[in-house]
């Protein structure tokens, strides 16, 4: 079964999938600077879920899954983003 895209509208977010993902990135680097990266947090569960959560409450994203979150990120490193 294929993953479906992830579209912020889904969750009622007016960003497009660029914009929502640059701000997920941005958070990680101001919270981890230089000292994790995205593979290292997937490795700290509880770590990843905080992240997460800071990620909902910080943006008001509360319907968005950690998969989701973490994913945008994992896509982003793939693609050679910063």
């Amino acid at each position: 079964m294929a993953r479906r895209v992830f579209d912020p509208a889904d969750y009622d977010i007016p960003l497009s999938r660029e914009e929502f993902t640059d701000r997920v990135v941005e958070q990680f680097h101001a919270l981890y600077r230089d000292s994790l990266s995205i593979d290292e947090l997937l490795l700290h569960p509880s770590e990843a879920m905080h992240f997460c959560d800071l990620v909902r409450r910080k943006f008001a994203y509360y319907g968005v899954p950690d998969n989701v979150i973490l994913r945008v990120m994992i896509a982003r490193r793939k693609s050679g983003g910063r």
